[in-house]
Parts: structure tokens; C-alpha cells; sequence
């Protein structure tokens, strides 16, 4: 498998949905500006010259951010545990989903994918234990926040089973074609 190749189908639309100012991600997508402009030239991605990553939407997502400081370090944490350590860029693939997870929407959306499939295979690319344990196909973030919940964090989970909740078929979604699913999305409420 060719890992640049593969690590760039997920990286290209995330970075340009930043650009375009289409993400929940703070200045520099949550990295370091370093780590910012590595990223970048790696996947040959160039910032337009006028862009400004000191936009007002973008640096009060970082406040925003950091009172939340806890809860992304608690996802960290949970990522890092099924990182694939492999891959050169994981590391920073955990910190921009860490900061995609404190958006109000599904977690596709905030992170800039073009569709949910996209973010699945993300997970099996970077987390593939993650990827193989949500064996029912739940919505990544509510996925990960339940995930926090039952290793004792102070995360509130609404029902003890998945089948007796009442907000059963928010979390699950079956696969559908990337039109259906895009077309179906763009009407559906928030996370």
C-alpha cells in the first residue's frame, strides 16, 4: 500500500476545506504552525498568499478550544491508545479530529470531509482497532464519546444499551452511496 497516497486522500480535503474556511478547526487546524506547514508541503498544498489563519471564526474556535482543554486532551488520549504509529502523520491526525470532535456537527463535517464513508476509512487507516470496534457502523463522534464514557470519564451516556435509547437511529447509519448520503446529510440536524 502506498502510504503517501493513502494518507493523502484523507489529508488533501481536510487541509482545503480549512482554506476554504469550511471546517470547525481552529487557527492552524489545531497544530503547531510548524506542523501546520509540514503537513502542507508534504501534500503539496499551498495556502493562497492573502490567507489569514488569524480569521475572527477561526481564533475564537481556539478560545473556544481551550475551555474545553480537558475533553480534547481525554480524546487524545483515546486516540492515541489505537494509533497506528506507522503512519508519519498520526500524530497530527489526532490532534486536528481531537479539535473536529469539539464542533457542533457530525464529525465529517467539521473536520472538512466531503462525505462520511471518507472519515470511516480514515479511522481504519490511522485507528483501525477503533475502526474495527464500531462494528455497527455509529456516528464517529458519538462513537468516540461513548467510548470515553465507559472508561469512566465524566461524560454522560444516555442509555445503558444502544437498543432501548431513543436516539437509536441518530447514532447508527447504514452506508449509503456518497450522492444519496451528501444529498440526505445536508437536510439532517446537527451531530
Amino acid at each position: 500500500m502506498n502510504t503517501e497516497f493513502s494518507a493523502g486522500k484523507f489529508w488533501t480535503p481536510i487541509i482545503q476545506a480549512y482554506l476554504d474556511g469550511h471546517t470547525a478547526l481552529p487557527s492552524y487546524m489545531g497544530l503547531e504552525p510548524e506542523g501546520f506547514s509540514l503537513v502542507c508541503h508534504y501534500f503539496q498544498i499551498t495556502p493562497p498568499a492573502a490567507f489569514s489563519h488569524q480569521h475572527p471564526q477561526r481564533l475564537l474556535l481556539s478560545d473556544l478550544a481551550g475551555l474545553r482543554q480537558s475533553e480534547r486532551q481525554d480524546l487524545i488520549t483515546l486516540l492515541n491508545q489505537y494509533r497506528n504509529p506507522e503512519d508519519s502523520f498520526s500524530s497530527q491526525m489526532t490532534t486536528v479530529l481531537s479539535f473536529a470532535c469539539l464542533g457542533t456537527q457530525h464529525l465529517w463535517h467539521d473536520i472538512g470531509m466531503p462525505e462520511r464513508p471518507l472519515l470511516t476509512q480514515l479511522f481504519g487507516f490511522y485507528y483501525p482497532e477503533l475502526r474495527a470496534m464500531n462494528n455497527r457502523n455509529m456516528r464517529w463522534k458519538r462513537f468516540l464519546y461513548r467510548q470515553l464514557c465507559t472508561t469512566g470519564g465524566d461524560y454522560v451516556c444516555r442509555s445503558p444499551s444502544c437498543e432501548t435509547c431513543s436516539s437509536f437511529a441518530e447514532c447508527f447509519e447504514v452506508e449509503e452511496s456518497a450522492s444519496q448520503h451528501t444529498s440526505a446529510s445536508q437536510h439532517q440536524g446537527m451531530m
